[in-house]
This record gives structure tokens, sequence and C-alpha cells, in this order.
């Protein structure tokens, strides 16, 4: 029998070590190489020959640009890209000098550098991917609504953050007012469907693969908070933050042009996203044509990220999860991107 509760500091911490954030799907697919594009701006291009960077990424997850990294290296700097399902173990890697970067969200990335973990933010990665998804017949027509309702969550998670972000703007307490009910992300559509749960808070790709089914449908716009569309971040290890900043360099620039082969302009390119999800993980045409509505790669850690991962940091802490807000400063280190002058 589960029990309602708010989405507090305990029950975070407890999932922190197994929470995924990426597509539970098939075999990993990586991207197909092209051309080299080079990295050229602000970066000393001698400092980059005969290095090695290894960056990690989730496992068949939408938010997959370091699959891209290797592609656009300049000749004589080697991509060694892995995957993995926790974004606690790329993390640890990290520290441990077995990564050099990796892209994971600010849930766990906050609480581990609050921790003593000396990762930083370098780069965006990835923005939406979440889902408030009721069933497709059902009344409810605003937030408001699920008053009194069960809903599924997971947590640590971004979608966790925005389904509190969501309840209080709808002015209704977690604690009171709905009853919140720990799923994992893979089960949400089948308890949606049971009717164990009213709604559920999802990770992609579990809301499209609701809708495209004919048995959910979106019930409201979850990037109108103040969280936005925060997903996820490159992250930096503490030896590339000390000692190679022309590589944490490089590593934005590689960022920017895997971004921009996937989203060019922020606008999803369809064929590149097509053989990804379709080609490589084997996802259907009609669950690839709804989730592609709430996918895109980024790059940039412009003031608009830093607003909304600052966001983030505070309702963290005033959730309890972190003890303080982060220094802001510290955790996202924008000296890595291009000098716009």
């Amino acid at each position: 029998m589960q029990t309602r509760g708010t989405i507090d500091r305990r029950r975070f911490l407890t999932g922190l070590t197994v929470s995924t954030a990426g597509l539970a799907l098939g075999a990993c697919g990586r991207a197909a190489p092209e051309p080299r594009a080079g990295v050229t701006t602000g970066v000393d291009q001698s400092a980059l020959r005969g290095k090695t960077i290894r960056v990690a990424t989730f496992t068949n997850s939408h938010a997959a640009s370091p699959l891209y990294w290797e592609q656009f290296a300049p000749e004589g700097l080697t991509v060694d890209t892995t995957t993995l399902t926790s974004g606690t173990d790329m993390n640890q890697a990290l520290e441990r000098d077995q990564l050099d970067f990796a892209l994971f969200g600010i849930v766990n990335g906050f609480v581990e550098a609050e921790q003593g973990l000396g990762s930083r933010v370098i780069a965006m990665a990835a923005r939406k991917g979440a889902g408030l998804i009721v069933e497709a017949e059902a009344a409810f027509k605003a937030m408001e609504d699920l008053r009194g309702e069960r809903i599924a969550f997971k947590g640590p998670s971004m979608q966790s953050l925005v389904l509190n972000a969501l309840l209080d703007e709808a002015g209704m307490d977690p604690e009171n007012d709905v009853e919140l009910v720990p799923v994992e992300y893979n089960d949400m559509p089948a308890a949606l469907q049971r009717g164990d749960v009213a709604a559920f808070m999802g990770t992609e790709v579990n809301p499209s693969t609701a809708v495209a089914s004919g048995s959910g449908r979106r019930l409201v716009d979850p990037y109108t908070t103040r969280i936005g569309e925060l997903n996820s971040c490159i992250w930096a290890s503490p030896r590339m933050l000390d000692e190679e900043p022309d590589l944490c360099r490089a590593a934005v620039e590689l960022q920017r042009s895997a971004a921009e082969h996937l989203s060019p302009g922020g606008e999803n390119d369809e064929a590149v996203w097509r053989d990804l999800i379709v080609d490589q993980y084997g996802l259907t045409e009609d669950l690839f044509t709804e989730l592609l509505t709430n996918v895109g790669a980024v790059w940039e850690l412009d003031e608009r990220w830093i607003s909304q991962a600052k966001a983030g940091g505070a309702d963290m802490a005033g959730l309890g999860i972190l003890e303080a807000e982060p220094d802001y400063d510290d955790l996202l280190r924008t000296e890595f991107m291009p000098d716009r002058a």
C-alpha cells in the first residue's frame, strides 16, 4: 500500500543512486560518423592534438548529443563516448577521473555537489522531456482538477520538481491536496491504464508512449513554471576544470555542433532525430512523431538557462532536498562559453 507524502529530502536522497533520466528502450544506438567540422572558436588547436576526452550520456535517451561529438571533433582529438543509466554513476566516475565530461541533470548534480563532489556545469545539453499525463477520456481539464487524486511520480528528478511547481502554481499542497505515489517511470503508463493513478508525471519516452497509444493525453504544458524547459547539462570533471581549460572549451564547442546538428536554430531536424529514435533506438513512427514535439538539443549556458537552474536550486532548497541554495557562480561555469565579443 503506497502512502501519500511530499517530495522531500529523504525521499529524494533515498532514490538518488538508482534514478535514471533516460529512455528504457532496446540496444544502445550510436550516431553514424560524418565529416569532421572542427573546433575553432576560442580554442588552442595545438592543445587538443593527441588528446582523448571521455564523455558519457544516458543509454538510449533523447538527451543524446554526446553521441555526436566524435563526428565534429577536429583531427587529433579523440572522443571516447560511453552510455550509462545513472547520473550518479556518471558523477562518481567524473570524481574518480574515469570520465572527463557527462550529461545529466541538476537534481543529483546539485545534491552531490553539496556532498562534496567537484563536477561543474559547463554547457546545456537537452530541453523539455517531461509530461503530465491523464487518461485520454478523463474529465480533467486543468491542474486544479487533480485535487484529491493519485499522481504517479519518481524522484529524484527534474520531473518531480516540475510537478511540485505545477501544484504550487495551482495553489495545491502536495502533502494534503493530492496523493503522490512513487512509481518507476516505465511502469507509469500501465499504472494509468489500470486506474491505479489518475495521472503521472513522467520522463520521455513514457508520456509519448501513452499519448501515441491513445490511452493518455497531456493535461498541461509543464514548461510554464519557473523551472521552464530545463533538462540536462554537460558536467566537467574536477581535473578538466583545474588542468584542461582548452578541453573544457572544446567540449562546449562539440556540444554546440551536436546541438545544432540535432536542433538547428532551436528547431528539431526531423531526419536526424528519426535516424536516432526510429532507426537506431527502434521506436515506432507514431511514437517518434509524438516524441519529437517534446524534446530538443541545446548548448549555450546563457541567462535563460541559468535562471531556470537557479529556480530549480531554490525549489530544491525550499523542499529540503538541499540544505541551502547552491553557490551558482561556482556550479554554473560560464567561462568556457565562446566569446561573443
